[in-house]
């Protein structure tokens, strides 16, 4: 079965393929088709951005997701906890937002409908910052946030290169 990404793909290259085959004979149909596959590809932009962002996370080894099955087989990893990975996404969704526990116990219901104590999320939330999973806001109790991840550095507007120096030695 093929991915979602790439079936939502191919869809917005064939509405573009059909948007330029009826562009002279029906041009409001043509039009269409176009602004269909531009909302296609803004849907698969979205869904790999989400992708990116709520990858699972596997304790000191950073995300996995990229490795073979047979690399996968080669390494002796623990199972992991799978409420962790539930509230790590819940959080990342917030997308650099605060996210306090109340929030994260009803998504949690809403989205996995797990129930637990609020003692033991509390507990679990502590365990995942410690761990560099999550991270608290200080001066905030039961708050918690995954920083955005950083943006390339790009030129943005006149000016932008202004911290570089004038002189280049080469």
């Amino acid at each position: 079965m093929p991915d979602a990404l790439d079936t939502v793909k191919a869809l917005a290259a064939e509405l573009r393929r059909l948007s330029q085959a009826a562009e002279l004979e029906e041009p409001a149909r043509a039009k269409r088709q176009q602004e269909r596959a531009e909302a296609m590809d803004a849907v698969a932009q979205e869904l790999e951005t989400a992708r990116k962002r709520l990858r699972p996370v596997t304790g000191d080894f950073g995300d996995l997701s990229d490795l073979p099955e047979e690399v996968m087989a080669q390494l002796n990893l623990s199972k992991v906890d799978e409420l962790e990975l539930q509230i790590r996404d819940i959080i990342a969704a917030a997308d650099g937002e605060e996210i306090g526990i109340d929030q994260i116990i009803i998504e949690l219901y809403r989205r996995h409908k797990v129930v637990q104590e609020r003692k033991f999320i509390m507990n679990k939330l502590y365990r995942m910052g410690t761990k560099g999973l999550i991270h608290s806001v200080d001066g905030k109790k039961g708050v918690y946030h995954l920083p955005r991840p950083a943006q390339a550095w790009t030129k943005s507007g006149a000016g932008a290169y202004d911290d570089l120096d004038e002189e280049i030695p080469f």
